[in-house]
């Protein structure tokens, strides 16, 4: 060959017990010492095709002899042994005394599965039926007919360690595809295996979850039927002492002095101040387990309605600055939110004309809802401390304030993910700000929508 390769060389074991055979196939095989001259005669006496044939065979195969059946074997378990199987065995059909060529070809499959057999005879001992009933249907072996010829030993011998060599390939591809195979399958197992855990696992959780849902929500229930209880039976007692003490002021008027009647005055604002926190407390408790699905509300017919509800004094003008959206979210707590913060403007209002403004803007994915007034303002250090439960300013000792109403406005907004938080400045007034996130409803907000970008 002349791309840069060698000739891949062929191993072809002789068995025959006739020595001349075996220099018949040194002749056609291998490549002799004789001269360029020999070889063109060659061509010329057994013609174009064949003499090529034989030519093109040369160098290309290593061979190897036996003259009985069972050496030959022998050679054969050897060369296996060596990981350098023959490829091609040429058998001679009659080699007394020792095995025939189909005896000897039985014992070479056992030994070697795949190596090529080609079984040579001169005469009629056995039938193709008999010999493919002793030794089955085969690919792997041919009969060659003595005397036979030399390119079609050539030709035997090329074609059938090639398809010994492809056979091989296709062995060790298929080896390499199930070894392959095996290995996904091997790391799909594994895949699968910790699916199955993480699934388990995740199942677990699941569980756990509800497990401790069904705690909080017992929980939560004995929370509210406690809080009830309490409740109930802590004003039963205040309404009491809340009768008895008008019965004394009423009947006993003329007979108490002054310090006294103040005592008995100033016992009556701490029973009611008692009875406000006991309703505050209760009210905290229940807020954000209102019952009922979010729906939605439209804001620009619901926010009058609380407006109307608060019921604000004359002096007192609450005005919606601009167009609301519709929002998703239950009717109570929304309810809750805006009642407290108006409520709370209207209460600390200390000028003789007050104002309430309401608004509401898009931003960054949320309505930005305002509530501001004109009211005595806050200072900054008490802007944290008015959002917690019983945290009042020290001006609302007289409005008899529990300091309920913006934790509760708080908690509200937390359970939609918003914000809540106050702009104040001390004699100007107050700007209390909460967010809720925007939510593609069946309304449209397309008033508003334009209103936003007019202002902008």
């Amino acid at each position: 060959m002349n791309n840069g390769k060698k000739d891949m060389v062929h191993r072809v074991l002789i068995i025959d017990d006739n020595p001349d055979i075996h220099k018949d196939f040194q002749t056609i095989l291998l490549e002799s010492d004789d001269s360029t001259e020999l070889d063109a005669f060659r061509v010329e006496v057994l013609g174009g095709n064949a003499g090529e044939s034989i030519l093109k065979s040369k160098s290309k195969y290593e061979l190897d002899f036996a003259t009985q059946g069972k050496e030959g074997n022998e050679k054969i378990k050897q060369a296996l042994s060596e990981n350098h199987p023959y490829e091609l065995v040429f058998v001679d059909m009659r080699m007394p005394p020792g095995w025939n060529g189909l005896e000897t070809t039985e014992h070479i499959w056992k030994t070697d599965p795949n190596i090529q057999v080609v079984i040579c005879t001169a005469y009629s001992d056995h039938s193709w039926e008999e010999i493919t009933e002793r030794l089955g249907k085969t690919e792997n072996m041919l009969i060659l007919k003595k005397p036979f010829d030399s390119a079609e030993v050539a030709q035997l011998a090329s074609a059938l360690t090639e398809k010994w060599i492809l056979a091989r390939q296709a062995s060790l591809k298929m080896g390499q595809l199930e070894q392959m195979v095996e290995e996904r399958t091997h790391e799909l197992r594994e895949v699968n295996e910790q699916l199955e855990q993480k699934v388990a696992e995740h199942k677990r959780v699941e569980e756990r979850q509800a497990e401790l849902l069904e705690k909080v929500e017992n929980t939560n229930q004995e929370l509210k039927d406690f809080a009830s209880i309490v409740s109930h039976d802590l004003k039963a007692p205040l309404r009491g002492i809340k009768t008895l003490a008008n019965w004394i002021l009423s009947d006993c008027a003329d007979k108490l002095e002054d310090e006294a009647t103040e005592q008995m005055n100033l016992l009556l604002e701490r029973v009611e101040r008692m009875y406000n926190l006991i309703e505050g407390t209760l009210q905290y408790s229940r807020a954000g387990r209102s019952e009922g699905k979010r729906v939605p509300v439209n804001l620009n017919s619901f926010v009058p309605e609380i407006i109307d509800m608060v019921v604000p004094p004359e002096n007192i003008d609450i005005t919606i600055e601009n167009e609301l959206p519709v929002i998703e979210c239950k009717e109570t707590h929304i309810m809750q939110l805006f009642q407290n913060l108006l409520s709370n403007a209207m209460k600390y209002m200390d000028k003789p004309q007050g104002w309430i403004k309401v608004g509401c803007v898009e931003q960054d994915g949320f309505w930005k809802f305002s509530v501001a007034d004109n009211g005595p303002g806050i200072e900054e250090k008490h802007f944290e401390k008015i959002f917690k439960i019983f945290q009042t300013l020290p001006t609302s000792l007289r409005f008899e304030s529990t300091g309920v109403g913006l934790t509760i406005a708080k908690k509200i907004v937390g359970l939609y993910n918003g914000k809540i938080w106050v702009e104040s400045k001390v004699g100007e007034g107050s700007a209390f700000f909460f967010t809720l996130p925007k939510q593609k409803t069946g309304a449209k907000n397309e008033k508003l929508e334009t209103n936003i970008a007019n202002r902008r």
